[in-house]
């Protein structure tokens, strides 16, 4: 039986599929213009909010549009999938704490691999080919605002998509298709009076209901930020050295929707795991060695001197006396300079090795590295003598 002039029809397979390869949430919606979200995109751009995130900032008419993306286009099928791994174990032995997504494998690859065997599955079950893209936070596209519109969620106030069903820990994909096939009613619900997101960020960026500026977003500040984590928000990160999940643990329907994820790829037994060892990573020197442990892993995002800055920022917080020979190497041996900085930041706050920091600062040419030397004396030793 041909489907694919039967809007209903293959709909009804295309969810059944899709359930069958282990997606949480499958919905349909047209390939139109996304205006309510770009609008709101909009804003969120020339209030400056998007920070030095170049994808971020593209034409809103080519990330609200799924027809830029594929001219053909006339339904986009949304798919989430639960990375759920479970609640963090208790920090007892001074780790760096990494958010819940990136404690197995990369998601763009897994969820890239049962995307392409979903859409062969598709073809195979139509009997005749399909024009359909599949991708998942790789593509100039609003996903969370097609999955919205496609029934898979309501936002949340801390404008993460929210599902009634298992809350709000899961990856959104997308199946751009040629086919007509009958849409999903949009995705409703209330945070009713909860403001528990925006009450307890660690950084107060929550701005607004939905309005999250990117600028204070310990996630941006430890993931997509290629610079300095700026010295006022440091002690607000905590322990997150990847990423940060309060918004979303203080969440009720995460509280009590949330279950473990079924992909195996994403348990903690697949990846990095809840926690970063800190002197471990703090002594890695060459990109060559970053890769070779976190190939695979979302962890590559910040390269290798933005995770052992958030590394630095993790022991400083933690105040780890055993960090403080791994940091002393950082300072003098270092590469980037961007990693030495932030090591003197981190002996700073423990308040120790002021000789080594007064030897760094006879030998750095890095002027913002030197600066962060001499605020790190002033705290190691109360002597502003080289201030």
């Amino acid at each position: 039986m041909d489907l694919t002039s039967d809007p209903v029809g293959a709909r009804r397979l295309i969810l059944e599929r899709a359930r069958a390869a282990g997606f949480d949430l499958v919905g349909v919606t047209r390939a139109e213009p996304l205006r309510e979200g770009g609008e709101r995109l909009r804003r969120w751009q020339e209030a400056g909010m998007a920070a030095d995130m170049g994808f971020m900032h593209r034409p809103v008419e080519l990330l609200a549009n799924p027809k830029k993306l594929q001219k053909s286009a006339r339904s986009v099928v949304s798919l989430g999938v639960s990375y759920y791994p479970g609640e963090h174990p208790e920090n007892d032995e001074g780790g760096g704490r990494v958010a819940r997504y990136a404690w197995g494998r990369d998601y763009h690859e897994v969820i890239k691999a049962r995307l392409f065997r979903l859409r062969e599955n598709l073809e195979e079950a139509l009997g005749a080919k399909i024009k359909a893209r599949g991708f998942t936070d790789a593509v100039p596209l609003l996903e969370r605002s097609a999955a919205q519109r496609a029934g898979l969620g309501f936002f949340g106030r801390n404008s993460c998509l929210i599902d009634g069903d298992i809350g709000s820990y899961f990856f959104i994909a997308d199946l751009i298709v040629d086919l007509e096939l009958e849409p999903d009613e949009p995705g409703t619900g209330t945070c009713g009076r909860c403001t528990r997101c925006m009450d307890r960020c660690p950084t107060g960026a929550i701005k607004a209901p939905g309005v999250v500026d990117a600028r204070l977003c310990i996630s941006y500040l430890t993931i997509e930020n290629r610079g300095e984590i700026p010295r006022e928000l440091r002690g607000s990160v905590g322990d997150w050295a990847f990423g940060c999940d309060v918004c979303q643990e203080v969440c009720p329907y995460n509280k009590t929707k949330a279950t473990e994820s079924r992909w195996p790829e994403f348990s903690a037994q697949s990846g990095a795991g809840p926690y970063l060892g800190i002197e471990g990573v703090l002594r890695i020197r060459t990109d060559g060695e970053f890769e070779a442990r976190f190939a695979g892993t979302p962890l590559t995002r910040p390269g290798r001197a933005g995770l052992l800055r958030n590394c630095c920022v993790v022991a400083g917080n933690l105040k780890l006396e055993r960090a403080v020979p791994v940091l002393e190497d950082c300072l003098s041996s270092d590469p980037s300079s961007l990693v030495r900085g932030h090591a003197a930041w981190a002996l700073g706050e423990i308040g120790v090795s002021r000789d080594a920091l007064r030897g760094a600062a006879e030998a750095e040419a890095d002027g913002w590295c030197l600066g962060e030397i001499r605020h790190a004396l002033v705290g190691a030793a109360g002597d502003p003598s080289l201030g």
